[in-house]
């Protein structure tokens, strides 16, 4: 299996099936003239793989290999980020090929047969306690119990353990398999509450709910401290909206508990992206092998791409639009657009009580 620190370097991202578009920007973002869009033409209707992080003499090798073979690739000046395109029986071809040039060459191709597997593949079950989260036979379904004072969705259930244990039996009837439990608010300009507070909200919240509900429950925080104290009292599952790059002590109360999965949530400050898709690979490896260098292993771990989170309502979109790339992370993906900004800018500003039909169409698109 290929280390963390070969899959963050390589970045390696499926890009079909996807949207055409897509294909035609990152040509175009590789500094190529528009005439190289007609590669596209003869190759990228049958397999397209991006990838970053290569050295000038890998570049050359990729080359060599796939030329001969009825592939190309589409490099930038520097050689670092390229487009491979080729038939699908080459592809597959691939990984083998360049194990025969070089232990470089090998890292690189074992990045890439690790993406082309985990695309067409469906996750490894995930342990969180003594739940087993099996990702073969549905979309699983996660509830939100919101114990803050400010939720901008206005559901709220702060102060008041009884509203949030039978929301939670609510949620349990209506199919849900997760719950999550979040005592501070991540809307834009919330104010910032300490650990003290935030575990005063949660805490009660999380005691309460797993002992009345079968569910796996899950703290949603972004500090060690509270998700130590979450899980003492039976969270099973910690959602890291920093993931793992925000409280440094947050990998090492994972990597204590072995029992204890995690949610890696992407996030940064401002809105700012090269490509957008590629920025957000890149962060949740990153991600990925914080946790691996840390002794967690990649079967903990769900990744959420973080609509909402450092991202305006067209990145957003452009996040649905492009949702598939994430499968060559090989992880469970969680998506929480419920209800968000970028819903009622699209529906003519609605609020968020009205944005119901907008969530279930986004979710929708995200199941397909």
């Amino acid at each position: 299996m290929i280390d963390a620190v070969a899959a963050a370097r390589y970045n390696v991202r499926p890009l079909l099936p996807g949207p055409e578009a897509a294909l035609r920007e990152t040509v175009l973002r590789l500094g190529l003239p528009a005439e190289r869009l007609t590669a596209l033409a003869t190759h990228g209707t049958v397999e397209a793989l991006a990838v970053q992080g290569l050295a000038s003499d890998q570049t050359r090798v990729l080359e060599r290999v796939l030329h001969p073979r009825g592939g190309v690739v589409l490099s930038n000046a520097d050689g670092r980020n390229a487009l491979l395109l080729a038939p699908l029986m080459v592809m597959g071809e691939l990984p083998a090929a360049l194990a025969e040039w070089s232990e470089t060459a090998e890292a690189l191709g074992l990045a890439i047969g690790e993406v082309l597997m985990a695309r067409a593949a469906t996750p490894a079950p995930l342990r969180a306690g003594d739940h087993v989260l099996d990702f073969s036979k549905r979309t699983l379904v996660m509830g939100i119990l919101n114990v803050t004072p400010d939720s901008f969705a206005g559901d709220a259930l702060h102060g008041d353990v009884g509203a949030t244990v039978e929301r939670a039996r609510e949620f349990v009837a209506g199919g849900a398999d997760v719950l999550d439990i979040g005592g501070e608010s991540t809307r834009p300009n919330a104010e910032p509450i300490d650990a003290r507070e935030e575990m005063a909200r949660v805490l009660p919240a999380v005691r309460a709910v797993c002992a009345a509900v079968p569910l796996p429950v899950s703290v949603d925080t972004r500090k060690a401290e509270v998700a130590a104290a979450a899980v003492d009292e039976g969270a099973v599952i910690v959602n890291d909206v920093w993931g793992l790059r925000g409280d440094a002590a947050m990998v090492d109360l994972i990597a204590a508990r072995p029992h204890v999965a995690l949610i890696a949530m992407h996030n940064q400050r401002g809105t700012q992206y090269g490509d957008l898709m590629e920025d957000i690979c890149a962060a949740l490896r990153d991600s990925v092998r914080i946790a691996q260098a840390h002794g967690v292993g990649a079967e903990r771990i769900v990744v959420d791409p973080g609509f909402g989170f450092a991202k305006n309502a067209a990145q957003n979109l452009e996040l649905m639009r492009r949702l598939r790339e994430l499968r060559g992370l090989g992880r469970p993906v969680l998506l929480g657009p419920s209800r968000k900004h970028t819903i009622g800018a699209i529906l003519g500003g609605l609020p968020p009580q009205q944005r119901v039909e907008g969530t279930l169409a986004l979710l929708a698109l995200a199941v397909e």
